[in-house]
């Protein structure tokens, strides 16, 4: 089945929801607000059309919500929990670190445990520190997870279809800024996109930019823009933070010679740092020419306005690769 139609990043990741629901009675969503429309609206019609035995209404509650969840999925069941903003994904650290991450080695249990944790994270003006953090640095760092980020609404489908059906756990980082996205989206029940599968998303040969959720958008118009210059760039979207794709990212810097990682989140401990860091220590010679735009070590400020100066975007990200070129 190869139909294809126009949604967007939301409505696919309802359909898939519902799609998921109602294949197996075993498949349960769970949420602070999923009786209605949920954190971003991606709940909108799942309770009504499912009843609370497979959509759960929770309490505000992080710590209780999280260890219903551990408790499902060691039952054998397939629960799918939304955090109501991933930022306070650090209100469960221990839960989703030190329980769900490491259970089934810590138990030597060769079940599956298989959750799907899914929340909207990233800045979206004026939202404040504490509904802003893009949260993949904060997470990539602990063994046992898988963690991705959808850029697109075809990504969001296969992704998180993928993320439910996997074994392990799988966190779903869904960029505010992405929701409203349309594109073609397979409207298979079957369509998945392969956890620790990059996208090519442009190929070129003088410099490989890699670039994942909002920031994949940036990327596209720093590209158009290079390429009017004259500079032919190699955009590459990861979409999974862990396991990542590391082939696809050496290859094209094999090719290009120079690497930009671009990242929405601070300098500090980023996911760019690790990216440019194996590069050039499984490089050969000549190692290649890297560098990063992302935000300086900062607190998202609650004015839009403020909050605009610390994030990059494309005319930062055709500096730095003119810079590298």
């Amino acid at each position: 089945m190869n139909d294809t139609k126009l949604m967007t990043s939301r409505q696919a990741l309802t359909a898939v929801l519902a799609d998921e629901l109602a294949a197996s009675t075993d498949t349960m969503f769970l949420g602070e607000t999923v009786r209605g429309l949920g954190a971003a609206g991606v709940a909108s019609g799942l309770y009504d059309r499912f009843g609370p035995e497979q959509v759960i209404e929770t309490p505000v509650s992080e710590n209780a919500i999280f260890g219903a969840v551990l408790g499902l999925a060691i039952a054998g069941m397939r629960p799918i929990v939304e955090i109501y903003s991933a930022d306070f994904l650090l209100a469960v650290a221990n839960e989703v670190v030190n329980d769900i991450a490491k259970w089934r080695h810590q138990q030597t249990r060769p079940e599956q445990l298989a959750i799907t944790i899914r929340g909207c994270m990233g800045a979206n003006g004026g939202l404040g520190p504490e509904h802003s953090q893009s949260m993949e640095p904060y997470l990539h760092h602990a063994p046992g997870l898988t963690i991705v980020v959808p850029g697109t609404p075809a990504d969001c489908a296969g992704l998180l279809r993928a993320a439910i059906r996997s074994p392990d756990p799988v966190i779903v980082l869904e960029h505010r800024r992405v929701y409203e996205l349309e594109g073609e989206v397979r409207q298979d029940p079957d369509f998945v996109v392969g956890i620790g599968e990059a996208e090519i998303v442009r190929s070129g040969g003088d410099i490989t930019i890699v670039a994942w959720g909002w920031m994949r958008h940036e990327a596209e118009l720093a590209a158009d823009e290079l390429a009017s210059r004259g500079i032919s760039a190699e955009l590459i979207d990861p979409r999974t933070i862990r396991p990542m794709d590391w082939d696809a990212i050496r290859h094209s810097v094999g090719k290009t010679g120079r690497l930009l990682v671009v990242e929405e989140s601070p300098i500090t401990g980023s996911v760019a740092g690790e990216i440019i860091t194996r590069v050039v220590e499984e490089a050969g010679h000549p190692v290649p020419r890297v560098a990063r735009v992302v935000m300086a070590d900062v607190i998202h400020p609650y004015s839009a306005t403020m909050e605009a100066e610390i994030l990059p975007g494309a005319d930062d990200v055709v500096a730095a690769a003119t810079r590298l070129c």
